[in-house]
């Protein structure tokens, strides 16, 4: 009788700790899967937007109304992305990039928004409104920060500056 007891405490032992042998190994299995996933994704490759000049915005008739992100670097800041209602403009390697308005984003003034999405990259524009000074009788300007990432979703270049808007 005693050795049916000790069997029965030895088996109800063994079935409290597969559980947790279980939960071990599926632990393990999911540190495992996400190494490999690491291992397998390229790391991000960062770009280097070119300002937006003149003679662009004239060849591709980009005036208008909307918001532009400058680099705060430097004496004259460039312009490295140009924000409107349905497009938005990026210059990579000597050539404007077209994006798409995210209209589900947030909507910034003169009919901008903070996100655009392009066939590789999407950029998106965090202004902060709060801080936001008129700069003219049509423009407004807010410290802001600009961030592009790839199609894997890595950030590919992020810099602070200004978001100018207006007409």
């Amino acid at each position: 009788m005693r050795a049916h007891v000790i069997l029965a405490a030895l088996l109800a032992c063994a079935a409290c700790s597969q559980p947790q042998a279980s939960a071990t190994k599926a632990q393990t299995d999911a540190q495992d899967v996400a190494q490999v996933e690491r291992l397998n994704t390229p790391p991000a490759i960062p770009i280097e937007p070119q300002p937006i000049t003149m003679a662009d915005l004239e060849r591709y008739d980009l005036f208008g109304v909307g918001c532009y992100f400058l680099d705060r670097r430097g004496d004259k800041p460039p312009m490295l992305f140009l924000a409107a209602d349905e497009k938005g403009w990026l210059k990579l390697g000597g050539e404007m990039v077209q994006f798409s308005s995210d209209r589900s984003s947030i909507q910034l003034p003169y009919l901008s928004w903070s996100k655009y999405v392009g066939l590789a990259r999407t950029v998106e524009l965090d202004r902060k409104a709060s801080a936001a000074r008129s700069t003219g009788p049509e423009t407004e300007t807010a410290p802001g920060t600009i961030i592009i990432r790839d199609e894997r979703d890595q950030v590919v270049f992020k810099r602070s500056g200004a978001i100018e808007c207006g007409a």
